[in-house]
């Protein structure tokens, strides 16, 4: 981590970058396999569904959720108003099954017992255990019975690796007199502390789909 890079917003991070993120996603960090298993993770026995997509930013996984489920109704949630921007026109076929929400996906009621899948990809890095423990509460909250909570990020071999992280975090905030707001600040965790906070909120059943060397696919169902 540079810790001596300008800190932006989130929002402003994103919007910044918003008309390059696509071309680096597939092409810089070849991540077309990593967005490949994150679609074959979505059940495919349902006759349709009703996604939340967290962080959905230009919609780059939503293209191949779209083959398995083309009346997918779908909840997108992100910061980034440029991003929107994207995939609305990226998308212009599918917004009848679109409800893009330009805020933050901490500050937004989901509802109960509303989505079969709830999804989030390279988004969550950036926060805290408590934060993320709300969220996750929040998600399970809003599945049905039987849904799933996708997560695709950039995770950690180790419990020192990520402690290294949070003390950075914390250091950064407290040099650019930081008290609060979402920065993009990266907070990767082991994958043991995800899969217990995942359990902490509910989840009993937490897969481990797909583990490269910075990036794990967690499935979670809500029994």
């Amino acid at each position: 981590m540079n810790q001596d890079r300008k800190i932006e917003t989130m929002s402003d991070f994103f919007d910044n970058r918003a008309d390059i993120y696509d071309d680096h996603m597939i092409n810089e960090l070849d991540l077309n396999v990593f967005y490949d298993e994150i679609a074959d993770c979505i059940p495919k026995n349902r006759t349709n569904i009703k996604l939340l997509d967290l962080g959905c930013g230009t919609g780059l996984e939503l293209e191949r959720i779209f083959r398995i489920y083309p009346f997918a109704e779908v909840t997108g949630v992100d910061l980034s108003s440029k991003m929107l921007d994207i995939l609305k026109s990226k998308y212009e076929d599918k917004m009848s099954q679109l409800k893009l929400i330009c805020k933050s996906y901490f500050d937004i009621d989901y509802g109960k017992s509303i989505y079969d899948v709830v999804l989030s990809t390279y988004s969550l890095h950036h926060f805290g255990k408590e934060l993320k423990l709300s969220l996750y509460r929040k998600i399970y909250c809003s599945l049905k019975k039987d849904g799933i909570y996708i997560e695709g990020d950039y995770t950690v071999k180790t419990t020192d690796e990520e402690n290294r992280f949070i003390e950075e975090s914390e250091h950064i905030r407290k040099a650019g007199g930081i008290t609060d707001g979402i920065y993009h600040i990266d907070i990767p965790f082991a994958v043991e502390t995800q899969v217990n906070l995942l359990r902490q909120a509910g989840f009993i059943n937490v897969q481990i789909k797909k583990q490269w060397d910075k990036t794990t696919i967690f499935v979670c169902e809500k029994n």
